[in-house]
């Protein structure tokens, strides 16, 4: 039998309708949960999906690493990226509240940590030192059961700091993938706006004349083999046949027709597999006021962006997670990867779908795919210097434009003027800025945008299924909304009346989208009434859009 301490800590953790979770369970890892009903015929699909995310995971890592540590700085980002996706790999999934989710280097924080590792008072000791202060404050958020800030946030944010982020991503790799020579902007007078994505625009234009046509056509076959491989099968590992086709169409290219396609090695020399550890004699010439942006930076992506992947993962599967211990596990990560020689992690959606897709049962799997990758980096190091950086950049174009979700932003500027306004201008100020311009002048709008209807409130009463809400529907308070939702888990008709709601935004609307669905995915009977107006629109919109 549910205990009330069940009840509202599910509802705290952001758990779907009928899920509990008993107190003894609370901060205990998947890991230790998921042995109790281990199976054995489960270890070798979990050794299996370990492997193959392994593959899928080691070229992007690369990718990630290189694209996240500025050449000046150190020629070690490839060590960089893969050390990121052993330590923090392992033990996000040793350690957080997701029975799939698999963690390491992620796009989401390329472009941040670029800038601060430029940044010569903070520097490689400086992020690390951020990093494992990031990690504290995650095990914090975690032990004081924060895990429901995700529902305190709004989507329209979300989507556009992440689109706003993969915008910026592309633009960065527009200089490997056609073998451009570009200097650093100053032209704009401003650091935020040299080094955004406006700085990186006007880079690219003035090196258009050093276009490379052999560097673009391995980059093209790159982008071709991420692209179009998974639309034959989702098992095909495409960044690694990337990687392949692309090194032996390089060398074809270098040795026969004379072209300078850059290497890894052209660039920066050969790479010995290795752990490089922070020297932190020197953390006496930091100056640890300029640690302290990086480090609630640091900490917010990495909730938001891991309790997203492990949302999708939720929806993938039908399972649930535990959203604090998630958060630990990544503060445990986090502080892990920063010490032993690697980049602040979070979970990553593309990586826990491939462990889904290729049959994944617990948290074993992606423990798996961090051993197998620390086999592959001592292995394969010797070769890496043939690789073509012209690969790495398709395959981070790639990923920056799932990660951007256009569609998924057309479809969202589509609901109401309020949203569409705290979407554009979180995303317009990530590219012309920066991820922490873009979130607090997103919430900042969102805020002043929604004074009304903090003054109407809301209230909301639950009765035999029927749910009345009365009032306004917003980020801040839908989490009653949600409660009452959960409240009818035991029943099989579930009407939700909206008779009396004046305005319903984004955030609400994409949490009832999902409730709804998993709802009748357990073959509940679910209505939605009596909404009106604008109200009606929004939600027969994003019903018809989002729930399908």
């Amino acid at each position: 039998m549910t205990t009330d301490y069940a009840m509202n800590y599910n509802a705290q953790v952001g758990f779907l309708p009928g899920a509990t979770i008993t107190k003894e369970e609370a901060h205990m890892p998947q890991l230790i949960k998921s042995l109790k009903t281990y199976k054995k015929e489960y270890i070798l699909s979990d050794l299996m999906a370990g492997l193959m995310v392994a593959i899928i995971a080691l070229p992007l890592s690369i990718a990630l690493g290189i694209q996240s540590v500025p050449q000046s700085v150190s020629a070690n980002g490839i060590g960089y990226g893969i050390v990121t996706a052993i330590i923090a790999g392992f033990l996000i999934s040793a350690f957080g509240g997701s029975p799939y989710q698999i963690g390491g280097p992620t796009a989401a924080f390329v472009v941040i940590l670029f800038g601060y590792l430029s940044n010569p008072d903070i520097g490689l000791i400086g992020l690390a030192l951020s990093g494992a202060a990031a990690g504290v404050l995650l095990i914090l958020l975690g032990i004081l059961k924060a895990g429901n800030v995700m529902k305190f946030f709004p989507y329209p944010i979300t989507i556009g700091f992440t689109t706003g982020i993969g915008i910026t991503l592309i633009l960065g790799q527009v200089k490997d993938f056609f073998g451009l020579t570009v200097s650093p902007c100053s032209a704009l007078g401003i650091e935020a706006l040299n080094n955004g994505g406006v700085g990186k625009l006007i880079g690219i234009i003035g090196g258009i004349g050093s276009f490379d046509v052999a560097t673009a056509i391995v980059a093209a076959c790159g982008l071709a083999c991420v692209i179009f491989l998974p639309k034959l099968s989702k098992k095909i590992p495409a960044s690694f046949v990337a990687l392949i086709v692309c090194t032996l169409l390089t060398l074809l290219l270098n040795e026969c027709f004379g072209a300078s396609v850059a290497t890894i090695g052209s660039r920066y020399g050969d790479i010995k597999a290795g752990f490089e550890l922070p020297d932190f004699s020197s953390v006496k010439d930091i100056k640890l006021g300029s640690l302290i942006v990086p480090t609630l930076v640091i900490t917010f992506l990495c909730a938001i962006e891991s309790l997203l992947s492990a949302t999708v993962a939720a929806g993938m599967t039908g399972t649930t997670f535990d959203a604090n211990q998630e958060l630990i596990g990544q503060g445990i990560a986090n502080i892990g990867s920063s010490l032993l020689g690697g980049l602040p992690a979070t979970g990553a959606i593309a990586r826990t779908a491939a462990g889904i897709e290729n049959g994944a049962k617990s948290p074993i799997c992606g423990m798996t795919h961090a051993v197998v990758i620390l086999i592959m980096y001592f292995a394969l190091m010797g070769v890496m210097k043939f690789v073509p950086l012209a690969v790495f950049a398709a395959i981070l174009v790639s990923v920056a434009i799932n990660m951007s979700r256009f569609r998924l932003f057309v479809k969202l500027a589509a609901f109401g003027k309020r949203d569409t306004a705290i979407l554009i201008v979180t995303c317009l100020l990530t590219v012309v800025l920066d991820l922490t311009y873009g979130v607090i002048g997103g919430i900042a709008l969102a805020l002043i945008l929604n004074v009304k209807s903090f003054k109407k409130g809301l209230s909301v009463t639950q009765e035999e299924g029927t749910i009345k809400v009365k009032g306004s529907v917003f980020f801040v308070n839908y989490s009653r909304f949600m409660k009452a939702i959960e409240a009818t888990s035991a029943c099989e008709n579930v009407i939700i009346d909206l008779t009396d709601v004046y305005s319903i935004d984004e955030s609400s609307l994409e949490k009832l989208g999902s409730v709804i669905k998993k709802m009748r995915i357990d073959a509940k009977t679910v209505q939605v009434i009596g909404a009106k107006n604008s109200v009606k629109n929004h939600v027969d919109k994003y019903l018809e859009h989002f729930s399908k």
